[in-house]
């Protein structure tokens, strides 16, 4: 499975897979703005026969067998088993989607869904899988599907990083969803958390915020699914600008979201919303909230949390400090962060999997102000793995932190040869940034040409005006 980790099973999070952005403080995951599309079938793929799709899918470190950024062979080869597609929306820079796939994906206890569904990793920055992901917009990185292979319908959603059972629950859910034709043969909240994750799925956010409110309303207390929910519903309600409603739910559910990352997820979207809150004290009290709700989190050693996870707790609870103007305790916060990870890749043998954590680290290194001490590892990483861009461009991202971008440059030049679709002209853009901090107004003025350039020849699917508008706008800067 071309870029997928390949490493041996051992056991939204939401912010750590969006807070890569060169020079960018930890902010909530970006949404793919991108609007509705054809499905790969109606964009013109080649229609697979079920018997021979089904032998294209391949088993990666554990029981699934999964198919690689080919939505129509998968599409087939659930057709002709009647049973439900799971996808898997990913990303390369993403270290939850690879914490998933290494530690929650390959699990012995998943071994039985194997023949209950289909299996499909679509990585979202391929220029391929774009009218998969317009059809199935990624709220954030991973965000999972589980779709009727009778219609293409939502059946169940699930983002950001959950523990096996929680998996395991999704894909119940799921399943009961796919085979449900119609909304009444589901229990109420099912139907209701249905209803939410479909609107979601097309961006109807103010929707899909309603119907997992009604969800939630209706659903037993111990319901399994609740603590996922609540992080959608209030997801929903940031991405509607609905700040109100954000606060209540943030009041009303903060404490019921459980001790996996869904705590952390939950309290990503309740930062966004004391950031938009005009009364200073308002937004105090919900920075105050999340301190409290991760701060037992993080102590909670029985937790059911990968290092990834515990790592993202971490991150969102310094976040909350500084934003408090709790400098000193932020700052203990960050080295407990870095202590962990550290200790964590100093175990691990395979490059991939210590790929995983190079972005984490490099951002609680740079944020300690001990960016270089880094270096020397980011470097051994991508001697080790000389096909991918990641190693490189935390590596450039580093340097140009530490003051040394003419050092970042060759970093960042080679991290934009190998990248590909957005996140091409992501690496493009921090080469930008690199000339502009080396006084090179040249360079800078190609490397953002080439950055508009990458972004205006993306798919129509997944083009974003807002990347390319923003994107002009810093060429423009720069004059003729």
């Amino acid at each position: 499975m071309n870029g997928r980790l390949r490493v041996a099973s051992c056991a939204l999070v939401i912010i750590g897979c969006d807070a890569d952005r060169a020079g960018a403080t930890p902010t909530p995951a970006i949404v793919a703005e991108s609007p509705p599309a054809r499905t790969a079938a109606a964009a013109g793929a080649a229609p697979q026969h079920g018997a021979n799709a089904c032998a294209k899918a391949e088993r990666h470190g554990g029981e699934l067998h999964w198919f690689t950024d080919d939505y129509p062979a998968a599409l087939a080869c659930a057709r002709a088993k009647q049973v439900p597609l799971v996808l898997d929306l990913w990303a390369p820079w993403c270290h939850t989607c690879l914490s998933m796939q290494a530690y929650v994906l390959t699990d012995p206890r998943l071994a039985d869904a194997d023949r209950r569904f289909v299996f499909a990793a679509l990585d979202t920055d391929r220029d391929g899988n774009a009218p998969v992901v317009a059809k199935f917009a990624p709220a954030a990185w991973p965000t999972f599907f589980v779709v009727s292979s009778i219609d293409e319908s939502v059946a169940g959603r699930f983002v950001g990083a959950a523990t096996v059972e929680q998996f395991q629950q999704f894909l119940d859910d799921g399943d009961r969803g796919a085979r449900a034709l119609e909304d009444s043969a589901l229990a109420g909240h099912e139907a209701a958390a249905r209803r939410g994750d479909r609107a979601a799925a097309t961006k109807e956010w103010a929707t899909a915020a309603e119907a997992y409110a009604a969800a939630l309303r209706d659903a037993p207390a111990e319901w399994s699914r609740g603590p996922d929910v609540m992080v959608s519903m209030i997801a929903a309600n940031v991405r509607a600008a609905d700040w109100v409603k954000c606060r209540e739910v943030a009041d009303t559910y903060m404490t019921r979201t459980g001790s996996s990352a869904s705590a952390t997820d939950f309290s990503v979207s309740v930062l966004s919303c004391a950031a938009e809150q005009k009364d200073p004290e308002r937004a105090a009290s919900l920075r105050e909230s999340v301190v409290k709700r991760l701060s037992v989190l993080v102590d909670d050693v029985g937790a059911p949390l990968s290092i990834d996870d515990r790592s993202d707790a971490l991150l969102n609870l310094r976040v909350a400090l500084d934003a408090l103007g709790r400098k000193d305790e932020a700052r203990t916060v960050a080295s407990r962060q870095r202590t962990l990870l550290d200790q964590a890749v100093a175990k691990i043998g395979d490059p991939r999997e210590v790929m995983m954590y190079n972005w984490p680290r490099a951002e609680v290194h740079a944020y300690l102000g001990a960016p270089l001490e880094l270096v020397a590892a980011l470097e051994r990483n991508a001697k080790d793995l000389p096909d991918e861009y990641d190693p490189p461009y935390r590596l450039a991202w580093l340097l140009l932190q530490a003051g040394k971008p003419q050092d970042a440059r060759v970093w960042a030049e080679t991290a934009a040869n190998k990248a590909y679709g957005p996140r091409k002209a992501r690496a493009q853009g921090l080469l930008a940034d690199v000339a502009r901090a080396a006084g090179d107004v040249k360079a800078e003025h190609t490397a953002r040409r080439a950055a508009l350039a990458t972004l205006e020849g993306l798919p129509a699917e997944v083009r974003s005006d807002e990347a390319i508008a923003k994107a002009r706008a810093e060429l423009e800067r720069l004059g003729p």
